[in-house]
């Protein structure tokens, strides 16, 4: 989910000239980097470091070309690689009279025109004719940025699994963006921010007659009881069709590293209904997952898991000592309980969970933080043939996230000390 959210605002995309392959408008570059150096490190270590960095190099070039980024402004791209392809649409300084026509950005050469009060960047060799609308046009009240992707371009081009990370969930997202690309048409964000959490609604369209889009039109799995444990911070309530690709990814988020640690028939018995908690604060952080399987399956399941480690604990059997797991089957459902260390305390927490008192909207995902159940983190909507990913975090949120990549962006790798 973090990752399918901040890569979008760094998609790097080859195409065709002509139309854009991806379009963004921004409120304000000061006011899109304050907010998103508020994401702390979670999309790659000294990610403040580099928005500060490409703020600086953006704010500082725009004045010698006369380029106003302060106000709202476009970021247009056409291709990219070794030669890629740009344009930014802005408002001119008034007070620069004479800016330069060329120069070079980031390595690249640029050639600049004005008509009245805007002024086009483009990367030499781009051909386009001058906009003709003012940038920003298409902003709403509150809104930093709005931008508009067509898979088709990035399909052709990109390859999310390009980034370099060994974080197993990372991993896993970005090879699912990989499939998930051919079942697409275009995708939209729109980012936004208050003084107590920042916002990203993404929406991505399915192609005509794709396997995603007749996907989304079958009836959600049925629900169950959603059951929660003491202490209980946050919980995710997921009903998805389990498609191969799905229990696939599952499977590996569960194994991590550990190969066939799962039994080996979960993942034909799974409905694709599960609620995940957790615990994240103490000394003891921890994990509770339910789910759902088929009745009809659920014999085999329980015979494989009855193989694994035993403990003294009824139905229970462990499938990990480090860090501890433990899985235990019933008639229609399947739950994992993990922790950071071995500690009777919170295995009876686990264990003993009870049915959740609060209400939960229905949706194919949600994930809710307890302190403000009102507002989820993050929330799935199908609408025909678009799905809706919402989320809404605080700055806290963020700054508990892994890096998604492991080396900075736009910036030289620290050599080691010897």
């Amino acid at each position: 989910m973090r990752s399918l959210i901040l890569l979008l605002l760094f998609l790097t995309l080859t195409v065709f000239a002509g139309e854009p392959a991806a379009r963004f408008e921004l409120a304000s570059v000061p006011q899109v980097s304050q907010a998103a150096a508020r994401m702390s490190n979670a999309i790659a270590p000294r990610f403040r470091d580099t928005v500060a960095a490409v703020t600086i190099a953006l704010t500082m070039g725009a004045t010698r070309y006369g380029m106003n980024l302060t106000q709202p402004s476009e970021i247009h791209f056409y291709s990219f690689g070794e030669k890629p392809a740009m344009r930014i649409i802005a408002y001119a300084l008034p007070e620069v009279k004479e800016p330069e026509t060329r120069g070079k950005l980031w390595g690249l050469r640029f050639r600049t025109r004005r008509k009245g009060d805007l002024i086009a960047f483009d990367t030499e060799g781009l051909n386009e004719p001058f906009p003709a609308d003012p940038p920003g046009k298409n902003l709403k009240p509150g809104e930093l940025l709005r931008g508009k992707v067509r898979a088709a371009a990035v399909r052709r081009h990109f390859r999310f699994g390009s980034f370099n990370t060994k974080e197993t969930s990372s991993r896993l997202i970005l090879s699912g963006l990989d499939e998930l690309l051919p079942q697409l048409r275009d995708a939209a964000v729109v980012f936004t921010a208050d003084a107590e959490a920042l916002k990203l609604d993404l929406t991505v369209r399915a192609a005509e007659k794709s396997a995603l889009a007749q996907w989304m039109k079958q009836p959600l799995p049925a629900k169950r009881p959603v059951q929660s444990c003491s202490g209980t911070e946050m919980i995710s309530v997921l009903r998805l069709n389990p498609t191969a690709a799905l229990k696939k990814y599952g499977q590996e988020y569960l194994e991590g590293k550990r190969k066939n640690m799962l039994p080996q028939s979960l993942p034909d018995a799974v409905t694709g209904f599960a609620v995940m908690s957790i615990r994240n604060s103490g000394v003891n952080p921890s994990t509770r997952l339910a789910v759902g399987i088929d009745p009809a399956r659920s014999a085999a399941v329980k015979k494989e898991i009855g193989k694994f480690g035993y403990t003294p604990y009824t139905g229970w059997y462990q499938l990990r000592k480090e860090p501890p797991m433990f899985c235990s089957g019933t008639g229609d459902q399947v739950i994992f309980c993990g922790m950071f260390s071995l500690d009777k305390a919170t295995l009876d927490d686990l264990f003993r969970a009870k049915d959740h008192s609060g209400i939960i909207p229905d949706r194919p995902f949600i994930c809710l933080d307890l302190k403000q159940p009102d507002r989820p983190l993050a929330e799935l909507r199908f609408e025909g043939d678009a799905m809706h990913l919402i989320v809404q975090a605080p700055d806290s949120w963020f700054a508990e996230c892994r890096p998604l990549l492991e080396k900075p962006l736009l910036l030289p790798t620290e050599k080691r000390r010897p």
